[in-house]
C-alpha cells in the first residue's frame, strides 16, 4: 500500500485524518489492492500511510461496521470474505431500491439527462467491447448511479450511497467476469430504452429483471475467498492492477 495521495487531503483540508484513511483503505479494499482475507495491522498501515496509529485504529473501526473488516479473537482484524449470502441479500435490495429509481427516473429524467444516460449506454457497451476490465468497472458504475440520481428521489439516493461501497466490491468481481459481458450489455440497452419510453411500469420491470438475471448467474459462483472460483476470478484481474501499479 502506498502513502496517502496529497490529493485526499487536498479536496477537503477539514475533513478528520480517520475519514481519509477511511476512504484510502476502502478504496484499496474496493480495487482488490486488498485481497479478501488479508490481516490489517494497524502499525504497518500507520507507517505505510505515514500517519499515527489512531486515525487507522478509527477507520478499522468504522470499516468493520460498514461490513468490509472482521475482527476475530487471536485473528484480529481481516478484509471480509465474500459471501453467497451477503451478496444476495445486497442484490435484494437492489432488486427493491433501483427498479422504484429507474421508474422515477422514466417519469422525470430531462431530455438532456436522457442523452447523458445515452452516452454512459453507449459508453458501457464500448467498455465491453474492448474488454477492457478497468473501463467496464467504471462504466457500470457511472450508469446505474445516474439513474438513481436521475430519479430525483433524495431518499433512493441516499439509501444508494449507502450501500454503494458494497455494491462496487462485489461489482469489481462481476465485471471481471468477460464471460457476463454480451449479457451486460444488452440488459443496460434495454433499461435505457425502458427509460426513454418514459413508461414507469416497463422501466421497473426492465431494471428489476436485470437485477433477478445477474443475481441467478452470479450467486453461485460467490463462494468464500480460499475457493478456486474466487482465485481463478483474481487471476483474470492481474492485468488491471498491473497497469494501475505502473500509472501510480
Amino acid at each position: 500500500m502506498n502513502s496517502i495521495p496529497p490529493k485526499m487531503y487536498n479536496e477537503n483540508p477539514f475533513k478528520p485524518l480517520a475519514d481519509i484513511v477511511h476512504e484510502y483503505i476502502l478504496n484499496e479494499i474496493i480495487d482488490f489492492n486488498y485481497l479478501p482475507g488479508t490481516k490489517l495491522i494497524e502499525s504497518k498501515l500507520a507507517k505505510a500511510l505515514g500517519v499515527s496509529r489512531t486515525p487507522v485504529r478509527d477507520a478499522i473501526n468504522q470499516l468493520e461496521k460498514d461490513g468490509f473488516v472482521i475482527k476475530t479473537p487471536g485473528k484480529g482484524a481481516v478484509i471480509a470474505p465474500f459471501n453467497a449470502e451477503d451478496y444476495f441479500d445486497l442484490n435484494n435490495f437492489r432488486y427493491v431500491l433501483e427498479p422504484l429509481a429507474a421508474g422515477y427516473a422514466a417519469l422525470r429524467i430531462t431530455e438532456k439527462e436522457l442523452g447523458t444516460l445515452y452516452h454512459y449506454t453507449v459508453a458501457l457497451d464500448e467498455a465491453y467491447q474492448s474488454g477492457d476490465y478497468k473501463n467496464v468497472f467504471s462504466a457500470e458504475n457511472t450508469f446505474h448511479e445516474y439513474i438513481v440520481l436521475c430519479s430525483k428521489n433524495k431518499y433512493l439516493i441516499d439509501a444508494y450511497k449507502n450501500i454503494e461501497p458494497q455494491m462496487k466490491r462485489y461489482r469489481v468481481y462481476i465485471t471481471a467476469d468477460k464471460n457476463l459481458y454480451g449479457f451486460l450489455s444488452k440488459e443496460h440497452y434495454y433499461i435505457y430504452q425502458s427509460i426513454e419510453l418514459r413508461n414507469k411500469e416497463v422501466a421497473e420491470a426492465a431494471s428489476r429483471r436485470h437485477i433477478s438475471l445477474l443475481t441467478t448467474k452470479s450467486r453461485d459462483e460467490i463462494y468464500n475467498d480460499n475457493t478456486k472460483i474466487i482465485q481463478d476470478r483474481l487471476r483474470m484481474m492481474d492485468a488491471f492492477h498491473t497497469t494501475k501499479n505502473a500509472n501510480r
